[in-house]
């Protein structure tokens, strides 16, 4: 075989391998966890909350022992952090709670607020939403806590990434969005109920339903794609590359999903045998997330 035969050869098989799916190496990075939920990174570290232990924890990306941020806390659930600020929200007493990274001591941002949801964060505000009321926000300077629009809609899960609005998914199945410093709502996509968990590209807004389905439209408006339909109670999407990723199934048959995002080819499992896994978020080499049967938290390459 030519020198250059073999070349093509090689460059095929390497092409074929990177094209293909198959079993990836997980790492658990910590164990014994108190029903671990939310999760979110910076460059170094994962953080994530311990709804049913009270805890806000941080590992090492590389891996170590995990240290305790906070405790006693209420079912602490959706957690962001940004620079210096972490947020968390406490589901059990309402509350929204700030702490300055690396360290000093938590401090309660806002009370009152019902049926905590999403959380996301730019740098002049952390925003919230109460799922039996409204998306709210709070000033990173003073803590002035304000509405981002005055028209409970049953807001769920919440993204930014670099736009002038903030999205939301809805109970009532549609995603919708407002500008960051608030003002007017407007619908951008609806298909079926129950929208729940939602992420952002730079053309497109994806989200699941609770009753399984997978779909996509234009972060502006516009035609509604269904990329898959019949998932296990989908949930924690994230957009990296030209993939989806999300977590579906219970404490026996949990497993890491994912699917092409232009809609291109089916579903396919990522990681099984994942116990009730959430709390998905990624990096340019790996993704991460969270079980919260069974107390883990989870690292794979991509």
């Amino acid at each position: 075989m030519s020198m250059c035969a073999r070349a093509a050869l090689l460059l095929g098989l390497m092409l074929a391998a990177a094209c293909t799916s198959g079993p990836r190496p997980e790492m658990v990075l910590a164990s014994g966890q108190g029903g671990p939920f939310g999760l979110t990174s910076d460059s170094t570290y994962l953080y994530w909350t311990n709804s049913t232990g009270g805890q806000v924890m941080r590992i090492p990306k590389e891996g170590g022992p995990p240290v305790t941020l906070a405790s006693g806390q209420f079912e602490p659930h959706a957690i962001i952090s940004s620079g210096p600020h972490m947020f968390w929200a406490n589901r059990g007493n309402q509350t929204i709670m700030r702490k300055l990274l690396p360290g000093g001591d938590p401090v309660v941002v806002a009370t009152g607020q019902p049926d905590l949801e999403g959380l996301t964060l730019t740098e002049d505000f952390v925003y919230w939403a109460s799922g039996s009321s409204v998306v709210r926000k709070a000033s990173l300077s003073d803590g002035v806590v304000s509405a981002v629009t005055d028209v409970p809609s049953g807001p769920k899960d919440l993204a930014i990434s670099g736009s002038p609005h903030i999205y939301w998914s809805n109970a009532d199945g549609s995603i919708r969005r407002a500008p960051l410093e608030g003002g007017r709502e407007e619908i951008v996509a609806k298909a079926g109920q129950n929208a729940t968990s939602l992420a952002l590209n730079s053309t497109h807004v994806y989200w699941t339903t609770f009753f399984g389905a997978i779909h996509r439209a234009p972060r502006d408006g516009g035609t509604v794609e269904t990329l898959a339909e019949g998932e296990d109670h989908p949930r924690s999407i994230a957009v990296v590359d030209s993939f989806i990723y999300w977590a579906a199934g219970g404490e026996k048959d949990g497993a890491i999903r994912r699917m092409r995002h232009l809609g291109l080819g089916k579903p396919e499992t990522f990681a099984a045998e994942q116990g009730e896994p959430a709390g998905i978020v990624m990096d340019l080499e790996n993704i991460y997330w969270v079980n919260q049967a069974s107390g883990t938290v989870v690292r794979a390459p991509l």
